[in-house]
């Protein structure tokens, strides 16, 4: 009597890492198919919006550039929203916080086809690429809703900002929360973060998490 044996479960690449202890990439042995790290990847098929990318190269964009672009990018922005608030300054908050959402959804938009390179008011750059349109629909909302932020309506305005910057940080999949580089200590843990996924970015051609500006010495 003769039994059908299922194909092998092919098993893609997984990467950990922590702000406090850097990056840790395991490719698990394969089982069965596997698609080459260079493959390129498309959008994501429907209902698998929230899942990780299954490419390494893809996945190692998302996770490191991601955290890069929340950290000392996104953080910075959030605070000249809260500034513009502060000063009762609605309109410009409102265009501030279009920068920080369109920021926020380009960092989901790595685990499918999002550009590492952040270039945001260059022609070149979509920051809604790889971005279901209903939450990009979502984002713009959210940052229009910011006309009204006077007052009571401001504080909460703001922290629907800051739930959006969290659920975008909660999808890089960190073991804990990214440090907070506006204090001193966080600041040193941010760089170190992202420094040490350099030589990783670099074994499979990716470009370094920090702009050449930042690491350019200047002599």
């Amino acid at each position: 009597m003769s039994r059908t044996v299922p194909p092998p479960t092919p098993t893609g690449p997984t990467v950990s890492a922590s702000p406090a202890t850097g990056p840790t990439v395991s490719v698990s042995a394969p089982t069965g198919p596997t698609v080459p790290v260079s493959a390129p990847t498309g959008p994501a098929p429907s209902g698998t919006v929230g899942a990780p990318p299954a490419d390494l190269r893809r996945l190692l964009a998302f996770r490191a550039h991601g955290a890069a672009r929340l950290l000392l990018i996104c953080r910075s922005r959030l605070e000249d929203v809260e500034g513009a608030v502060a000063a009762r300054q609605t309109e410009v908050a409102v265009l501030m916080a279009y920068e920080l959402v369109q920021l926020s959804l380009s960092v989901r938009g790595l685990r499918t086809e999002g550009e590492p390179v952040y270039a945001l008011g260059e022609a070149a750059f979509d920051p809604f690429a790889g971005v279901p349109a209903e939450e990009a629909e979502a984002g713009m909302r959210l940052a229009a809703d910011g006309l009204d932020a006077v007052g009571e309506r401001g504080t909460a305005w703001l922290d629907r900002l800051r739930e959006h910057l969290l659920d975008t940080e909660a999808l890089l999949g960190y073991g804990e929360p990214l440090p907070d580089v506006r204090s001193g200590s966080g600041l040193m843990k941010g760089f170190r973060l992202v420094r040490t996924w350099q030589p990783v970015l670099e074994r499979v051609g990716l470009p370094d998490v920090l702009p050449d500006a930042w690491t350019r010495r200047a002599d």
